[in-house]
């Protein structure tokens, strides 16, 4: 039986730790029905308290707090729930259980971070040098905090030596699904996804990202061009064009381009075209045809490619799960 650490944290998304809990305590029955022996023991372990109250009217109970004295074999980090703009001021708040993480791996206990929680293992320097995945959204600013690190944006897990990540919201529990099958048997894992309806085997949350534009540097001069483009992205726009708007070379821009935004020009066209596109299939009204002229692609052929490397799915595909009614 492996005892697991479930920490608890001030600012943590309680829905995470509860459905965290209830797919690990789901696992122990399926073993008891199968005769196995029980593969966990779930204890929720407080960052400074033992009663922690969430954004829910919730309250988690810890067994112990992480200033005690205890073995464990697994410690899960569950998402923030938090703005953007908190986060720097919570891993500061939680500097001891930073150093709390990197002694647990140090004494050989496997470590999990579920979406957000990804922040913490970055902190401890524990992913520098590895995969990574977290939610798709929180990508963009880990990659600039954390440059040394292999980020896996779309992953829905990464697992390397002894830490697994998970990806976004509730693709996560992918990450758990995972560990259950490690820890006790693809049969328990499979039946687990069927009772919560949980996507058995996702490898890939691309489906899920929406595109906002890498805006987190200090480039002014890609601004402006980014700027341009996200005007000018449904027009023919060639590379030497945007290039001249903020007065560089072609291979210099290119350069500062993908340095900034890690994406070269013209593969960002190509996203603010699928993001314009997987809007306009969604509202279900519009045939791919009419969605492909409207975002400037005059080939179908080559919109199905790209848009499916994008988002993993085809437009028809995409439309079909999307749509928010069935006006074709």
């Amino acid at each position: 039986m492996k005892h697991i650490s479930l920490i608890v944290y001030e600012n943590v998304l309680s829905t995470a730790v509860s459905n965290t809990a209830s797919l690990l305590a789901s696992a122990n029955e399926a073993a008891v029905r199968k005769n196995l022996s029980i593969p966990f023991q779930i204890e929720f372990v407080g960052v400074g308290l033992k009663e922690i109250s969430s954004n829910l009217p919730i309250e988690f109970h810890c067994a112990k707090t992480i200033s005690e004295e205890f073995e464990t074999d697994v410690v899960i980090l569950p998402p923030m729930n938090t703005n953007p703009d908190q986060i720097t001021g919570l891993l500061a708040e939680n500097k001891t259980l930073i150093s709390w993480i990197n002694e647990k791996y140090h004494e050989k206990a496997e470590i999990i971070s579920l979406c957000t929680g990804a922040y913490f293992l970055a902190e401890c320097g524990l992913l520098d040098g590895m995969p990574a995945t977290s939610h798709w959204g929180a990508i963009e600013d880990l990659q600039q905090r954390y440059p040394r690190i292999d980020f896996k944006p779309e992953h829905v897990v990464t697992h390397s030596k002894a830490i697994i990540t998970g990806g976004g919201g509730f693709s996560s529990l992918n990450a758990m699904l995972y560990f259950i099958e490690k820890n006790s048997t693809k049969e328990i894992s499979i039946e687990l996804s069927k009772y919560y309806g949980l996507d058995y085997g996702r490898t890939s949350q691309k489906l899920f990202t929406v595109f906002s534009g890498q805006r987190l540097h200090d480039d002014d001069e890609i601004h402006k061009a980014q700027s341009y483009i996200e005007k000018k992205f449904k027009t023919d726009l060639s590379v030497d064009q945007i290039a001249s708007q903020v007065n560089m070379s072609k291979r210099n821009f290119i350069r500062r381009f993908k340095n900034a935004t890690r994406l070269n020009p013209i593969e960002y066209i190509q996203r603010l075209k699928v993001e314009a596109a997987k809007k306009a299939l969604e509202t279900g009204a519009a045939n791919i045809a009419d969605v492909t002229y409207s975002i400037g692609y005059n080939d179908l052929r080559t919109f199905r490619t790209i848009f499916k490397r994008v988002t993993g799915l085809t437009p028809v595909d995409y439309r079909n799960r999307f749509k928010s009614n069935s006006v074709d």
